[in-house]
This record gives C-alpha cells, structure tokens and sequence, in this order.
C-alpha cells in the first residue's frame, strides 16, 4: 500500500467525548471487543493512464495490487475497496504553487518540467490520475478524523508521492498527496489537534527520501516529517533536511533494518505523541527491487509495518 492514515488512540478518545458521557460497559462488552469497521482502501487505477510504449514505470501494478485483494476471500468484510475521489482545486492550491498547477491542469507543463517528473503529462487522463492518487488520501484521512468514526487506519493503494513539492514535480509525483492532506486535516479538523505541538507525524519508509514532503513542511512544525531510505539511491541532486533522516546502507536486510526502526519508532512517538500518522509504506526497500538496493524480504518488511502499526496503537 503506498500510502496509510492512522489515527491514535487520543484522537478516538476525543471523538467518544463529544457524545458525551458514555454509559459504564456491561462485563461482556469489557471482554469481547467490538468488531472494528473494514478497513476503507483506497485506489485510483479507475483513472486509467496509458504510457508510452516501453516507459519505465509500472503503472499497472497499482490495478494488479486491487485485483489480488478484490480476489482474496479472506479480505471479506475486512476490507472495502473504494475508488478514490479526485482532489479539489482548493486542496491541491493550498499546498501547491498556482502557476504549477495550472499548467499541469492544462497539460502545458515545460519539457523540462515533465521530464523531472518522469510521465509526459500530455493528455487530461494523466491529470485525473494525479488528482485521483492525491484525493484518496484526502479522503482516507477523513475517514478517521470525521466526527463519530470509528475508524482509526485507513489506506490508499497509490499516493505516497513525496517527491512534489510546491511548485514542482519530480521522480514520478505531480501533486504532494500526503501534503495535501495533511494541510487539510488541519484546516477542516482543528479541534483533533487542539492542544498539540505536533500533532501529525509522517514516518516514510520508502527507499527513497521523501524530499518534497520534507521541503514542504521545513518552517511548519505542526508536521513532524521522518525519512529512513537508502543512503546511494535517488533522490540525489534535491535531496532536503527531514525533521529526521536514517541513511540505511547499500546492502541493508531484515535484522539491521529492524534495529533502526526498534530505536526510531519509539523515539519519535514519545517526542512527539502525534495525533494523527501518515505512513508511506514503500516497498522498495525489498531484495527483488532492482533499483531498492537493500535487501529485505516479505517478512522483515510485515515486521516494519507492524512495528509503525503497534506504537500508533499504542497512544493513550
């Protein structure tokens, strides 16, 4: 999943206050907990994209993840796939540089400009696509922050684009999705993060350093961005200043890999106890990634989920 919003257990508790005084539960409710909602994830592939003959991107892995999980009958009231909605103009302007987005609304991007960001940005169905990817996250964060949910995860299958930045794309992001929707989180749901220093926390664990995300939210510190990729991998010549940084070493498997993240995840979530957790859960840190250059496995990568999984689940 390219990109998970997950909300502590304070923001759950805040929402249970404003109904007011709960009634004391009886001794079954106390033993058999409430059977969560399914996890709402997100996809925005309905927005169908061709690329040019031999591009070196893989835009069909994004339909082939949905279809795997729309065939697992395990996944069976667990999970509810839901296509993303496009992101409004009043989001993607409240981060993004309005002359960049007007260009990239009318397919007029520079060619420089398209080719730092790797697509050709030529035609409106790549426009969609991109505000597709960035809505689902919007949308995914509402999903635990509106008033009465119960939701505390949601998911998106695309987003993670952390290589945008304001006015610009790059490394195949066109619009910031978690900027996006974490301005927005702040906007429509200030009472979630009244009180807080720094309420929002962005733990991105793709092989890449998320730069445009660390670039967006340098001078505001109301987001907390972490960066833990690959020290020889792109990107190479923007690379910016995260909150915090891990350079992971060439080479890098499951034991030290899972080290770094037994000293970091805690660190990070008794700093700052956030409120509300954006999770870019790159997979290119994998072994079979050619371009990844560490060498994890399925396994040691389900254990570094479940670690930034259970210190968010473990918020007061």
């Amino acid at each position: 999943i390219g990109a998970s919003v997950r909300a502590r257990r304070t923001v759950c508790a805040a929402a249970d206050a404003e109904g007011g005084a709960a009634e004391s539960p009886s001794e079954d409710a106390r033993t058999v907990p409430a059977r969560p909602p399914p996890l709402r994830t997100y996809y925005a592939d309905w927005a169908e994209v061709m690329l040019p003959d031999g591009h070196r991107f893989p835009m069909e892995k994004y339909q082939a993840t949905r279809m795997v999980l729309e065939e697992d009958k395990s996944l069976t009231d667990i999970m509810e796939l839901v296509p993303s909605p496009k992101a409004s103009l009043i989001d993607v302007l409240a981060v993004h540089e309005e002359g960049y987005v007007t260009r990239v609304l009318g397919c007029a991007l520079t060619e420089k400009e398209g080719r730092a960001i790797g697509f050709p940005m030529m035609n409106p169905s790549q426009v969609t696509r991109s505000l597709a990817s960035t809505g689902g996250t919007v949308a995914a964060t509402h999903d635990v922050l509106r008033a009465g949910t119960t939701a505390k995860c949601a998911a998106q299958i695309a987003g993670g684009t952390h290589h945008a930045f304001r006015d610009k794309g790059e490394g195949f992001c066109v619009f910031n999705d978690i900027a996006v929707a974490a301005t927005n989180a702040m906007r429509k749901f200030p009472e979630r993060f009244a009180g807080a220093e720094h309420p929002i926390l962005v733990i991105d664990l793709d092989v890449h350093q998320g730069n445009g995300t660390a670039k967006i939210f340098e001078d505001d510190p109301r987001v907390i961005t972490f960066s833990a990729h690959g020290a020889g991998n792109y990107p190479w010549k923007t690379r910016m200043r995260s909150d915090h940084d891990v350079d992971v070493p060439d080479g890098t498997g499951d034991l030290e890999y899972i080290a770094l993240m037994e000293e970091w995840l805690p660190k990070l979530f008794d700093t700052y106890s956030p409120r509300l957790v954006y999770f870019q859960a790159g997979v290119d840190a994998l072994a079979v990634d050619s371009f990844g250059k560490l060498k994890m496995t399925r396994a040691g990568m389900l254990r570094r989920n479940h670690m930034v999984y259970d210190e968010c689940s473990n918020g007061t």
